[in-house]
């Protein structure tokens, strides 16, 4: 799997079990719209894992009802999963995020052309200037 597609796949995973400490997903019986929702979080999570091209947009769609329908959950989200994922998220960014984010692209892009590995995680955490994993 590819590192950026990899590191989508994990911030889902770790989101996913983080959201599952909190209501309403806490709940051992969940409204249809919750059982619903994680299904197609679900669905989507095969999909990244299986590097379907499609993901993409679903990813788009599961954020942004994640925010419009669990607003009190968003501040779980790593700010880097709206930009990686894109379209609509990108909307959910400050500007200075932004700003960050295209210079985590540009620094990427330069390993890439160097051919150089990299952890994207720890990428963000030196471009923030931490010396640990960001949130």
């Amino acid at each position: 799997m590819e590192s950026r597609t990899q590191y989508i796949f994990n911030a889902f995973a770790d989101l996913r079990q983080r959201i599952a400490e909190h209501a309403p997903f806490d709940q051992a019986d969940m409204a249809e719209e919750e059982l619903d929702f994680l299904e197609k979080w679900d669905s989507l999570t095969s999909k990244i894992e299986a590097s379907d091209p499609s993901y993409t947009f679903e990813a788009q769609e599961v954020l942004s009802r994640f925010i419009r329908c669990y607003a009190n959950l968003v501040p779980l989200i790593k700010r880097e999963l709206l930009w990686f994922v894109g379209g609509e998220c990108l909307h959910f960014l400050g500007d200075e995020e932004i700003a960050l984010y295209q210079q985590l692209e540009d620094h990427l892009y330069e390993l890439d052309k160097q051919q150089k590995s990299y952890d994207i995680a720890k990428e963000i955490s030196l471009l923030r200037g931490h010396s640990t994993q960001v949130h």
